[in-house]
């Protein structure tokens, strides 16, 4: 029975048909000049050698050319490349994002390029919105759908996973809590925001596979996020400043934790800043503890910054 549900995408039909005719025309060349030298020579090596170098051009062009594709069925994600194929289960990804070697598909075993779905280096650098992104907007929306969003219907609040190219979004959210609380830490004057640092760094975050980064929105409104890892460590958790005191924070965390749980984490961690008494009381009336290690802050004046944990389960005894 067909999978209705089966979704191909090749290489972009402009790359596909310039391929298809480049190699078209240099096999046909080879043929040609195979003919004229038979004729010549008389002799069938040469000819035969360049009618071969034609074929070859032809493998090549199938290859490379229309035999890469992404798969997406009720099986899961299936990346086909020239010389390696790799599949997904959509319980198992934890990332689908556009890379400079092809659409990135990954899950904590690891990951996959494939090489049908590109994106420029030029592209990413400038944060444009190209076919990849589509792309990888439609594989998360199936996801989605597999997987739906956690939503509360009667404040119509939901968490979503974050999506590869709203690096810029989440660093806006960032900015304007870190403005609005950790002034005192970060004089303005002195420190200006790293917009630009902050920005490359939630891109790295959006295509690493070890890191979940999601969005609390109403009516496609972004409120706040949370970032965790896959090895039980909160990354970052923020929320706008004019709706703080909402327990939106509180749903994020609470989101995080039991992401985690669900992942079998014994222990949960974070880094807080030791100046932040706003945060670390937030914190502490969640359950987590405040623990003797210390650390510089990575951005400047560089504040020291509290190791602070929550253990999920109970660890299990070890026999006597």
């Amino acid at each position: 029975m067909k999978d209705a549900s089966r979704r191909v995408w090749r290489a972009a039909p402009a790359t596909l048909v310039a391929v298809v005719v480049l190699t078209l025309l240099a096999a046909a060349a080879l043929v040609g000049l195979a003919y004229l030298v038979y004729r010549r020579e008389g002799s069938p090596w040469i000819p035969a050698a360049l009618l071969l170098l034609a074929l070859l051009a032809l493998l090549y062009a199938w290859r490379f050319g229309l035999h890469p594709r992404l798969v997406a069925d009720d099986d899961g994600l299936h990346v086909r490349n020239p010389f390696s194929s790799r599949s997904f289960d959509w319980g198992d990804v934890t990332l689908v994002a556009p890379g400079e070697n092809g659409l990135v598909v990954g899950s904590d075993d690891g990951v996959a390029e494939a090489w049908c779905v590109q994106k420029s280096t030029f592209s990413l650098r400038r944060g444009r919105f190209t076919r990849a992104d589509a792309v990888a907007h439609e594989l998360i929306d199936e996801l989605e759908r597999r997987d739906p969003p956690l939503e509360d219907e009667e404040t119509g609040l939901r968490i979503r996973r974050a999506r590869p190219d709203e690096a810029r979004l989440l660093t806006r959210i960032e900015r304007s809590a870190s403005e609005e609380h950790l002034e005192h830490l970060f004089p303005p004057e002195e420190f200006p925001y790293p917009v630009t640092e902050v920005t490359a760094r939630w891109r790295r975050e959006l295509h690493a596979p070890s890191t979940r980064v999601f969005v609390l929105e109403r009516e496609q409104d972004a409120l706040g996020f949370v970032a965790f890892s896959n090895a039980g460590e909160v990354l970052h958790l923020g929320v706008v400043p004019h709706r703080t005191r909402r327990g939106y924070g509180s749903a994020l965390l609470e989101f995080a934790v039991r992401q985690m749980y669900d992942n079998g984490e014994l222990e949960a961690g974070l880094w807080v800043l030791e100046g932040n008494a706003g945060a670390r009381a937030f914190y502490r009336s969640h359950g987590w503890e405040e623990g003797e290690q210390r650390r510089p802050c990575r951005y400047q004046p560089h504040p020291q910054e509290i190791r602070m944990t929550k253990q999920l389960r109970r660890r299990p005894r070890r026999a006597a």
